[in-house]
């Protein structure tokens, strides 16, 4: 197998065949009449190739919306013990995921540093998850929503196992790791690519960019400082006015790992699980401690502090913002806040006050 493969779209199909064959494959789907999403599928025929983005991002194969971390069962006596009979769940099979865009794909990286290397005690499921994913990215356009090309996350490949841009005519692929070369080997059909192929996958960067229709009011580099410069900003206090506190932004975002812990006994108490689902920080009771005290009882405290967390916290202390422009949050929202207006009417408070 060449190192850059052109498949047509017939061939790739085959070859997506050949891979839910071998290996439990999870790609994007169409949902309705205009959506699509991540499902596990053994059709090749269901997987689109041309989505802009999907409801929910390919980050529920690594991180579920609701995950099993422990059984528990009962000792002798009827007691429910939690510490001879638990159980740790390890979900590590392998399976292949497929048609990743690269700002899903730079979201899987912010994941694998907040759950695996950020702390001195990795995330073991998102661990054994991680490492029994072969990923491979798939190249896109962006839409009215998309800003990737503005926050570095359009051409990222860091993370894939096979890369796939599209073509004119087909796809070119390329193995990135052992495993990508492995999963690509099932491929049949293949040939190189041409010069003038080579040259129109090297246009893709490009092209991206000036599509790119959402501008910011600043450079990446300089939000943490002057979104933070605006902490009390009356922006926030308007945005909280339209807000429902739904948590929708929150749960499509591919960044987002805020979750709960939940106890679930059986109903004849011989036994249950522990798991753990997605929480939102824009929720009511998500800072609420005993005392009772709520961190964030305001809604205009919680509006602002995802902001903060994806623009100024993060970006301060990993030296990226936690926002990939995927568009999902602004697309998705109930109330249609945009996450880039809410940002550029920040930053434009900032810079007239630096001015004065």
């Amino acid at each position: 197998m060449p190192p850059k493969v052109v498949l047509e779209e017939a061939g790739l199909r085959e070859w997506l065949g050949r891979v839910a064959g071998k290996t439990p494959l999870m790609a994007p789907v169409r949902r309705g009449r205009v959506s699509h999403d991540f499902a596990w599928v053994t059709d090749p025929g269901q997987v689109s190739l041309d989505y802009v983005r999907t409801v929910m991002p390919p980050k529920q194969a690594l991180w579920p919306t609701r995950q099993p971390l422990v059984k528990f069962g009962e000792e002798g006596g009827g007691r429910v013990d939690f510490a001879p009979q638990a159980q740790p769940v390890a979900e590590g099979e392998p399976f292949a995921l497929f048609g990743v865009h690269p700002c899903d794909l730079t979201g899987i990286g912010l994941l694998d540093w907040a759950m695996g290397q950020r702390d001195p005690y990795p995330d073991p499921s998102w661990v054994a998850r991680r490492a029994a994913a072969t990923i491979v990215t798939l190249d896109c356009l962006p839409d009215e929503y998309c800003f990737c090309a503005l926050v570095g996350s359009s051409d990222t490949r860091e993370g894939a196992d096979v890369a796939l841009t599209p073509l004119a005519e087909g796809f070119l692929g390329e193995a990135l790791t052992p495993k990508g070369d492995e999963l690509l080997r099932l491929a049949r059909g293949g040939r190189e690519p041409t010069e003038a192929e080579a040259a129109e996958a090297a246009r893709w960067p490009e092209e991206k960019a000036r599509r790119t229709r959402v501008k910011l009011g600043a450079e990446v580099g300089e939000l943490a400082d002057l979104l933070g410069a605006r902490y009390e900003s009356e922006v926030f206090e308007a945005t909280a006015r339209r807000c429902y506190s739904c948590g929708t932004c929150t749960n499509v975002c591919p960044t987002c790992f805020c979750f709960d812990v939940w106890d679930e006994l059986e109903l004849t108490l011989a036994g249950g699980m522990r798991s753990r689902r997605y929480d939102s920080c824009q929720s009511l009771n998500f800072a609420l401690v005993a005392g009772p005290h709520n961190f964030r009882g305001e809604r205009s405290d919680r509006v602002r502090h995802r902001w903060f967390r994806k623009f100024v916290y993060l970006l301060r202390e990993h030296g990226r913002p936690f926002c990939v422009g995927c568009g999902r949050c602004s697309q998705a929202c109930t109330a249609g806040i945009s996450l880039v207006d809410v940002m550029n009417a920040v930053l434009s408070e900032a810079k007239e006050a630096a001015t004065r």
